[in-house]
């Protein structure tokens, strides 16, 4: 079996995933097939900034074997539009070492890290009256519930016996009021979901408000993180 590249250019094209051309900002598709099925792709995005360095981005998925020809694909889409790099954001389970090493990219720092509560009777969590402001908010898509304090909010999304605890922001909180909403988002799982064993959450490395309050509700960093590759081009 060998895997063959499909560049697209069209929204309308019909031969392209649902999903790919979601993105106003989406120029082109690279898909990967294999025996006529799609196994992997490249979405690129057209950020329209005035550098060139920082104007194209891709978004990769699928298959491990597939992901350096298809991003060399996108790089050259992006060399001909007058871009001068590629970037990308993918997670550590997401992306092997030798793709970025093979395609001579590299890393341009850690966009966020995962935290993780095994909601075991022995995890620390924050009791009591503390969530006071926290209220219910209609949930997003894909959502189980949605709890917020003013405009911080989480949605919690339940994947096999973890909850995925998914947050947005607009201004600065204090450490307190974060602990509080997490510490409420918490107790709402072992509440309502009682088969949940674990708690993830994100947080980039220089939200200090928000890692305190993980660490205050008991969550712990872990090894998987999201990281932006550089790949530049020409030159």
């Amino acid at each position: 079996m060998s895997v063959s590249l499909e560049v697209c250019r069209e929204r309308t094209d019909d031969t392209v995933p649902a999903g790919h051309w979601e993105d106003e900002r989406t120029t082109a598709v690279v898909l990967a097939r294999e025996d006529g099925a799609v196994i992997g792709s490249v979405v690129v995005l057209d950020l329209g900034a005035d550098d060139p360095a920082l104007r194209f981005a891709a978004v990769p998925e699928g298959a491990f074997e597939a992901l350096v020809p298809m991003l060399r694909e996108a790089a050259a889409l992006v060399g001909a539009a007058g871009g001068t790099t590629l970037r990308w954001v993918a997670e550590s389970d997401e992306m092997p070492p030798s793709v970025p090493e093979e395609l001579g990219a590299t890393e341009d720092g850690e966009v966020y890290r995962w935290w993780r509560l095994e909601l075991s009777a022995a995890a620390r969590t924050v009791e009591g009256g503390g969530a006071g402001p926290v209220e219910e908010r209609p949930a997003g898509e894909d959502a189980v519930f949605r709890l917020g304090l003013a405009d911080a909010l989480f949605d919690v999304e339940i994947e096999e016996d973890t909850a995925v605890l998914v947050h947005d922001r607009e201004e600065e909180h204090t450490p307190d009021e974060l602990t509080a909403l997490v510490g409420a988002v918490v107790r709402r799982v072992r509440e309502a979901h009682p088969a949940v064993r674990a708690a993830e959450a994100y947080a980039a490395p220089d939200d200090d408000t928000l890692g305190a309050a993980l660490t205050a509700v008991g969550f712990v960093p872990t090894d998987r993180r999201a990281v932006e590759y550089l790949l530049p081009l020409g030159g």
